[in-house]
């Protein structure tokens, strides 16, 4: 049974006159008579009867079947419309991963919001992960999406965009002699120990604590690693160390924590936004294009 057959068969049931209901159709009446006798045959019923004298007028079976007809046509039209928006990227599900950093920026919340404008039905699925969980997960597609920290090298059909380029401050206990100064020399650094979220030792941030340690003719006392900036932050607040964080990191209120810019070397760090380059769902692309919207820079 084909639906030309049942939007045919409801415009002859309203109009109750075949040239009329042909003019809608845009079909010849001998084109449209055959096609209402095609879906009688096909169904072994008759749904109109034809009065030489009269006005065509549905059978029982044709009023009950009527119901059904347009039930039908209109759900094939749901189901069109939901297949083209879907097409488009207005509907679907996209799984997004982030440094805990990355909320702080307002880049992942800025995405989100862009997902929940008027006209679009994404939904979003959002997890803390750090930077090399995130690759592994868009590897294996488990995440769609990443908000990480950049890397000079991603996986293979893994690729990324420059969101953010951000200072990096030094994190000091508020009461300590580093928070007397409104930018800290490195060189007094020398006595403090460095706290750090690094997870590797290539890509992480000891490497820019070894930057400070140069530039400040010291070589620094970095603690065992820590999970991220917040348990950095933490340590922080008690007393024990002193971390680099993005600039980010200072909208976060942990009592006992103070923020100062370094006074002789200014380090940058980048967020980025990585995902599949091969990407082939229309709702994760249309994530992807909104995340490209406001970037500035590549960091392929």
């Amino acid at each position: 049974m084909e639906l030309r057959w049942l939007a045919s068969f409801a415009v002859v049931a309203e109009e109750l006159h075949f040239a009329r209901a042909a003019d809608r159709l845009h079909l010849a009446p001998s084109a449209l008579s055959a096609q209402i006798r095609a879906l009688e045959s096909h169904l072994g019923v008759r749904l109109i009867d034809r009065g030489r004298r009269s006005r065509p007028a549905l059978t029982h079976a044709g009023r009950l079947f009527l119901a059904e007809a347009e039930r039908t046509l209109a759900q094939a039209a749901r189901a069109e419309a939901v297949g083209r928006r879907a097409g488009r990227g207005e509907l679907g599900h996209a799984e997004i991963g982030y440094v805990a950093s990355a909320a702080f920026s307002g880049v992942v919340t800025g995405l989100l919001a862009a997902c929940s404008a008027p006209g679009s039905d994404l939904t979003v699925g959002v997890r803390e992960l750090e930077t090399p969980a995130q690759l592994e997960a868009l590897a294996a597609g488990d995440i769609d999406v990443g908000f990480l920290r950049w890397r000079p090298v991603y996986p293979p059909g893994v690729t990324a965009t420059c969101l953010l380029t951000e200072e990096v401050l030094l994190a000091v206990r508020e009461d300590g002699p580093q928070a007397a100064h409104e930018a800290v020399p490195t060189a007094a650094l020398r006595e403090e120990r460095f706290v750090a979220p690094y997870f590797d030792e290539e890509y992480g941030c000891r490497d820019q604590i070894l930057q400070v340690g140069d530039h400040g003719g010291f070589t620094p006392d970095i603690a065992p690693p820590v999970r991220d900036f917040i348990a950095a932050l933490t340590l922080v607040g008690g007393g024990h160390g002193v971390a680099l964080v993005p600039a980010s990191l200072s909208r976060v209120h942990i009592p006992g924590v103070a923020f100062r810019p370094l006074a002789d070397l200014r380090l940058t760090t980048r967020l980025v936004g990585a995902y599949r380059s091969g990407e082939t769902s229309p709702a994760v692309r249309a994530v992807i294009r909104r995340l490209r919207e406001p970037a500035t820079a590549s960091a392929t």
